[in-house]
C-alpha cells in the first residue's frame, strides 16, 4: 500500500514538473484573492456561494467556536463540517480554482485538524511547513491540493493542516494607519511571503454618497500604494460581508505590469531590504512592484553592510523585462567607511589617521584583567576627538561602536560615552546611558532603549544611524535592543568628546576600549562580529586624487610636467644634435581610457573601443555639465543647478526621475573606463578621476590654473591638448556659452604666448599651426592674422600675405560694420613689435 502511495506521489510530481516546463509558472504568492466573510446568514445564502463560484479568485473567512468536541460558525449551530462540504462542491465545479480559507478560532487546533482529516476534502488540502517557499499555481492544481487553511487567534498546539497567519503573512488594516514602526521593528514581519489587508470594505474615501465603488479610485490606489510600500502584491483582501461591490478589484490589480526579483547574499535571500525610493518603506529579499503608467521606474536597493550589484534597476515603458531580476548583495569589509579606530594601547593613536593628535584631561590608561590596556575616564575626564566633519558624521549615516565598563552607573543621571557640548535640535550628539538605559540623542531627536546595564561589566555598545530611513538603533553585545525611525540627521559642528556630553554635564565614570567610527551604517552581522572582538584588517586610504586640485597639487603637477618636458627635450637633442630644429615633435597622448572635449566629442573606453555614440544627447550634457562644475567648484556640481539647467520647466517629480535615469545610464557607460566615477554627496554630483583615465579638457584646465603661468614645455603640451579643434564644437547648449567663451580666451592667450616663442625661434611652420588654431576660435583675431602673414613673408610669398590681409579686412568690415583702421604696412609694423 505504501509503495503504491509513493508511486502516485512520484507520478503527481512528474506531472507537475512537465506542466511547469510547458508553461510559465505563477507562484501562489503572486495571486490576489477577495476574502468574503461567511456569517451564518451568508452561509445559507445562494447568492454568496454563486458569487464565489463565478469569481474564481475568492476565498472565505469565518469565525469558529468549539462546543462539545465540535466546531460551529459563531452564533449558530452550523457545524464546521458543513462548511467543508460546501468547499468541496465549490472547487469540484472549477478544476483550476484555488481557495484560501481563514478561520478565526481560539482553542485547541487539533480539534479543527481532526474535523478536516475526517472530511472528504482532506486529500485536497495543501500545507506548507514554515520557512519553505510557496509553490506555483500549477503545482497546486496538478496535485489537486487546492484548499489552503489559515488560522488566527489564541490557539493551542501545533497544526499540520492550518497555517497560523502570524507566521506566514504581513498584515495591515485598511481602516486605520499601520505605523511604520510596527513593520520596521520586527524583521520577521517583512520577510513573510504573503500580504493580507484587513477591513478593505471600510477604507475611508472621499467619494460622494451613492457613487459606484468602481468609480472611486481610492480603492485601487490604496492597494497599489500598499503593494509598492512593502514590495508585496496584496494576496488576501478582506471584504467582510461587502464583497459583492468589489468584484472589479482583482481584474484591475492583475492589469498592471509587475517587476519581480530577489536580493540574495551568500546562499540565501536577504531578509530586509531598504530602498532609495520614497514610495517604498522596506521589503524582504523577495520583492514585487507594480509598474504605473508609462513613467520610468528606478529601483535602488540597499542594506547596511552590503554593496548591491547592480546598484540600480531602471524599467522603462518600452523595455522587455526579464521574468525575475536578481540582485546580489556583497558583504562589505569592516574597514570600508571606517573613519577612526582607537585601541587605547597606552596612547590616543587613531590607526586610520596616525598623524592626528588628541588632547584631553583627567584620562589615563589602565591594564584590565579581561581586555588588557584600556582608556580610563573617571568623573570629569574627557578626550577631545575634534571636528565631527573629520569623521564625516554630519548629514550622513554613521555607526559608533566600543567596549565600555561603567564603575558607577547613575540612577538618576547620565553616563557619557561620546558627545559634544552643543545644544539645539539635531546639533547636539549624546551617546550615553540615561539612568542605566542605552540612549541615542541628537537633542529633541532621541531614542532610549528599555535595556538596563549594570556596573563593572564589559558591554559592547553600538549606535547606528541610517539617513535614508532616519533610523536610530542601539545594539548591546551585538544584539539589536531597539530603535526608531524618521529621525533627521545629525548636523552639529562643535568638537566631539569621549567621556563628556550635554554641556559638560555628563561623564563616563568607567573604562573604554576599541572605539570605532564609520560614516556608513553597519549591518547586523558586522555588529555581531565586532561584539565578538573580531580584528579589523586596516586599509589606510590614499590621499584623495580627485580632479579638483588645490595649489599644492597644481605645483606638483607643474613639476611633473616640467620634468617630463625636460626628459623629452634631452631625448630630442640626442637624436638631433648639431641639427637646426625645424619642428616640434608630437606629444604622445593615451590611445584608450580617454574622453576628448576639444574638436568632436570622442570617448574611447579601456578596451580601445569608440563608445562615443553611447553618450546620448542628455547623457553627454549631464556628463559635460558635471565635469565643468567640478573643475570650477571643489564641492561638485549642485544637483539643484543640474535640475534647473538640464530640465528647466519640468515638474520636480519628473525632473528627479529623469535625472536619476540619465545618471544611471552615464554611470553604466563610465563603468567601461578605468578610474573615473561620479558619486552623489550631500546634494552634489562629484567627479573622481585618477590615472590612467585621461581627458584633454581636464588636463588643459589644470594647466590654465597654474598661478605662475605655463612654461614653454607646458605651452607645447597645452597646444597638443587643444589642437583637435574648437571646444565641444558639436555641442550647442545655452549654458555652455560662458565656459566656451572662457575656454576660447584661455586657448587664444596661451597659444599667442607659444606663437611668440616660436616666432622668435623662427619656427615658421609651428607659428602657422598655432595661428590656424587661434583663428578657429576667433576668425578676426588680429594677432593670428599677423602670424599667418609673417609666415608667408618668411616664405617670400608677399602676394599671398597681402591677399590674406585684404580678406581679413573684408571680413572685418562685414562683421563690424566699419572699415579696418590700419593699412597693410601699419598692421605688420605694429604687430611685429607686439609679438
Amino acid at each position: 500500500m505504501m509503495q503504491k502511495k509513493r508511486t502516485a506521489i512520484l507520478i503527481t510530481f512528474l506531472a507537475c514538473f512537465f506542466c511547469l516546463k510547458a508553461a510559465k509558472a505563477v507562484d501562489f504568492a503572486d495571486n490576489s484573492f477577495l476574502i468574503a466573510k461567511a456569517t451564518p446568514s451568508e452561509f445559507q445564502s445562494n447568492r454568496f456561494w454563486t458569487f464565489l463560484k463565478e469569481n474564481e479568485w475568492t476565498g472565505i473567512e469565518l469565525d469558529l467556536d468549539s462546543l462539545e468536541d465540535n466546531a460551529y460558525i459563531r452564533n449558530s449551530r452550523i457545524p464546521f463540517s458543513s462548511v467543508l462540504e460546501k468547499l468541496e462542491t465549490l472547487i469540484a465545479e472549477k478544476e483550476s480554482q484555488i481557495t484560501p480559507v481563514f478561520i478565526n478560532f481560539s482553542g485547541n487546533v487539533k480539534l479543527l485538524d481532526s474535523i478536516i482529516d475526517s472530511s472528504s476534502i482532506s486529500s485536497q488540502v495543501f500545507y506548507l511547513p514554515q520557512g519553505e517557499k510557496w509553490p506555483t499555481n500549477e503545482y497546486l492544481v496538478q496535485s489537486n491540493r487546492r484548499i489552503i487553511f489559515f488560522v488566527e487567534g489564541n490557539t493551542e498546539n501545533q497544526s499540520q493542516i492550518l497555517h497560523h497567519t502570524k507566521n506566514y503573512t504581513l498584515q495591515i488594516s485598511a481602516n486605520q494607519i499601520t505605523p511604520n514602526s510596527v513593520i520596521l521593528s520586527n524583521e520577521s514581519n517583512i520577510s513573510k511571503e504573503l500580504f493580507e489587508i484587513k477591513n478593505f470594505n471600510r477604507l475611508p474615501t472621499g467619494a460622494a454618497p451613492g457613487l459606484s465603488r468602481r468609480m472611486v479610485p481610492d480603492y485601487i490606489n490604496f492597494l497599489l500604494e500598499s503593494w509598492t510600500k512593502y514590495g508585496k502584491k496584496p494576496n488576501f483582501i478582506f471584504m467582510g460581508t461587502g464583497i459583492y461591490n468589489f468584484d472589479f478589484i482583482i481584474e484591475q490589480l492583475n492589469s498592471f505590469n509587475v517587476i519581480r526579483g530577489m536580493v540574495r547574499t551568500i546562499g540565501k535571500n536577504m531578509e530586509r531590504i531598504y530602498w532609495n525610493n520614497p514610495e517604498i518603506l522596506i521589503t524582504g529579499g523577495k520583492f514585487s512592484f507594480p509598474i504605473l503608467g508609462g513613467d520610468e521606474m528606478i529601483l535602488s536597493p540597499f542594506a547596511p553592510g552590503y554593496r548591491m550589484t547592480p546598484s540600480q534597476i531602471i524599467i522603462t515603458g518600452e523595455m522587455v523585462m526579464p521574468e525575475q531580476y536578481s540582485i546580489i548583495a556583497h558583504p562589505l569589509n569592516l574597514n570600508e567607511g571606517l573613519k577612526a579606530s582607537f585601541h587605547f594601547d597606552g596612547s590616543l593613536t587613531d590607526k586610520i589617521n596616525p598623524k592626528r593628535t588628541f588632547e584631553g584631561s583627567g584620562y589615563s590608561f589602565s591594564q584590565d584583567i579581561d581586555r588588557g590596556s584600556v582608556l580610563r575616564l573617571p568623573e570629569n575626564a574627557n578626550v577631545n576627538l575634534g571636528d565631527p566633519n573629520l569623521y564625516r558624521l554630519p548629514n550622513s549615516s554613521f555607526t559608533v561602536s566600543c567596549f565600555v565598563k561603567f564603575t558607577d552607573i547613575l540612577e538618576y543621571g547620565d553616563n557619557a560615552i561620546l558627545g559634544n557640548n552643543e545644544s539645539g535640535y539635531r546639533r547636539a550628539m549624546h551617546l550615553i546611558l540615561r539612568s542605566g538605559h542605552p540612549y541615542f540623542g541628537l537633542w529633541a531627536n532621541d531614542y532610549m532603549s528599555d535595556e538596563i546595564l549594570e556596573d563593572n561589566t564589559w558591554y559592547h555598545l553600538t549606535w547606528r544611524y541610517i539617513i535614508e530611513t532616519g533610523q536610530q538603533a542601539i545594539f548591546v553585545n551585538g544584539k539589536y535592543i531597539g530603535g526608531s525611525e524618521g529621525h533627521p540627521p545629525y548636523s552639529g559642528s562643535s568638537d566631539l568628546h569621549l567621556g563628556s556630553a550635554l554641556s559638560g554635564g555628563a561623564s563616563l565614570r568607567g573604562y573604554m576600549d576599541n572605539l570605532y567610527i564609520w560614516n556608513r551604517p553597519l549591518g547586523g552581522e558586522e555588529i555581531n562580529r565586532l561584539a565578538l572582538d573580531e580584528e579589523i584588517q586596516y586599509s589606510i586610504p590614499e590621499p584623495d586624487k580627485s580632479i579638483i586640485t588645490n595649489k599644492n597639487t597644481v605645483f606638483i603637477l607643474s613639476g611633473v610636467l616640467v620634468a617630463l618636458a625636460i626628459l623629452f627635450l634631452l631625448t630630442l637633442r640626442k637624436f638631433n644634435s648639431k641639427k637646426k630644429q625645424t619642428s616640434v615633435p608630437e606629444v604622445t597622448l593615451p590611445q584608450k581610457n580617454r574622453i576628448q572635449f576639444f574638436g568632436e566629442f570622442i570617448a574611447i573606453n579601456n578596451n580601445e573601443e569608440d563608445v562615443s555614440e553611447l553618450f546620448t544627447p542628455k547623457v553627454k550634457e549631464l556628463f559635460i555639465f558635471t565635469v565643468i562644475n567640478n573643475l570650477q567648484n571643489r564641492t561638485g556640481a549642485p544637483i539643484s543647478n543640474i535640475n534647473e539647467t538640464l530640465w528647466h520647466g519640468i515638474e520636480p517629480k519628473k525632473v528627479a526621475n529623469n535625472r536619476a535615469v540619465t545618471l544611471n545610464k552615464l554611470r553604466k557607460i563610465l563603468a567601461q573606463f578605468e578610474k573615473i566615477e561620479i558619486i552623489s554627496n550631500s546634494g552634489y554630483l562629484q567627479l573622481k578621476t585618477t590615472e590612467p583615465f585621461f581627458c584633454d579638457f581636464i588636463e588643459a584646465f589644470k594647466l590654465c590654473q597654474l598661478p605662475e603661468g605655463m612654461s614653454r614645455q607646458q605651452l607645447e603640451l597645452f597646444f597638443h591638448l587643444v589642437k583637435k579643434g574648437r571646444f565641444l564644437k558639436d555641442s550647442e547648449w545655452i549654458w555652455l556659452d560662458d565656459i566656451r567663451g572662457f575656454t576660447g580666451n584661455q586657448v587664444i592667450d596661451n597659444l599667442l604666448k607659444l606663437a611668440s616663442i616660436y616666432k622668435k625661434e623662427n619656427r615658421q611652420k609651428e607659428v602657422e599651426k598655432v595661428a590656424r588654431r587661434i583663428l578657429e576660435y576667433d576668425d578676426l583675431n588680429e594677432e593670428a592674422i599677423f602670424l599667418q602673414i609673417w609666415g608667408l613673408q618668411q616664405d617670400n610669398n608677399s602676394h599671398m600675405a597681402k591677399f590674406n590681409f585684404e580678406s581679413f579686412c573684408t571680413k572685418y568690415e562685414k562683421s563690424m560694420g566699419e572699415p579696418y583702421k590700419m593699412k597693410f604696412n601699419e598692421f605688420t609694423r605694429y604687430y611685429s613689435e607686439q609679438l
